[in-house]
């Protein structure tokens, strides 16, 4: 099991009677900056990766208790781009084919280089404020808040935090800008990435997704193995973690 610790700092730490962490600390244009700049070189070391995945939605409330789920072959690579091909599906056929896979449509087409450019974390799609710093899985990062100029299915508002060693994303926590449903009345995601050589990809991922007919509806993600490509790098790596992630929304950031 991994142990958090460190606590998100709020506001102005002080000590001795002057601000120790504002002397210290670049402005919140300048982490983006950097975070955009490893980005981009990340992103030409990343040849490819591919993975199995497992889709599983749960819903409790008015409606009674459904499930569904369905398997995933996702494959990277063509600069930046995902193929996701549906491998086999059970459980409730409405889930599977409203909501599963309405979420591997979002995610194929989140991955186009159209969409890529209209999420990217970058001061032409938000506004970023400096809030802190915390340790992350003994990551020390810093803590922004995000703020969309504009509202789309692809963009959110929430925090972000990124590693002060690497300039990545580590952690994602926030809503999605524009409802993604009429059926639902409130979501909310936590996702988190792990490091894996230079390169950051999905960990774990929460969300809860609250429906207006009343009930709370649950996406569990198993992440399965991944075999990644470096380009011009000594061949493939293959990562043994299994992990279970929980998540109401589409991927968001495939390479850190």
């Amino acid at each position: 099991m991994r142990h958090r610790t460190g606590g998100l700092v709020l506001g102005v730490c002080l000590m001795a009677g002057h601000n120790v962490w504002a002397e210290d600390a670049p402005s919140a244009d300048q982490i983006v900056s950097r975070l955009m700049e490893e980005n981009a070189e990340r992103q030409k070391a990343l040849e490819s990766y591919s993975s199995e995945r497992t889709y599983r939605v749960e819903y409790h409330g008015t409606g009674g208790e459904h499930h569904g789920e369905i398997a995933v072959h996702v494959q990277y690579g063509d600069q930046g781009e995902k193929r996701l091909t549906v491998v086999s599906e059970s459980g409730s056929k409405l889930i599977c084919e409203r909501v599963l896979r309405k979420m591997v449509e979002t995610e194929q087409e989140a991955s186009e280089r159209s969409s890529r450019m209209q999420m990217m974390l970058s001061p032409e799609n938000y506004s970023f404020e400096l809030l802190g710093q915390e340790m992350v899985d003994g990551v020390e990062s810093w803590v922004l808040r995000v703020s969309p100029k504009v509202d789309n299915k692809l963009t959110y508002r929430g925090r972000i935090w990124v590693s002060e060693d690497d300039f990545a994303v580590v952690r994602v926590q926030g809503e999605p800008a524009k409802n993604p449903s009429w059926w639902i009345s409130r979501a909310s995601f936590d996702w988190q990435y792990e490091k894996h050589g230079r390169f950051w990809l999905p960990e774990r991922s929460i969300a809860v997704s609250h429906v207006r007919i009343g009930g709370e509806a649950r996406l569990t993600i198993e992440y399965g193995s991944y075999h990644i490509v470096a380009a011009h790098g000594p061949g493939p790596v293959q990562t043994n973690a299994t992990r279970t992630t929980t998540a109401l929304l589409s991927e968001h950031h495939s390479v850190r």
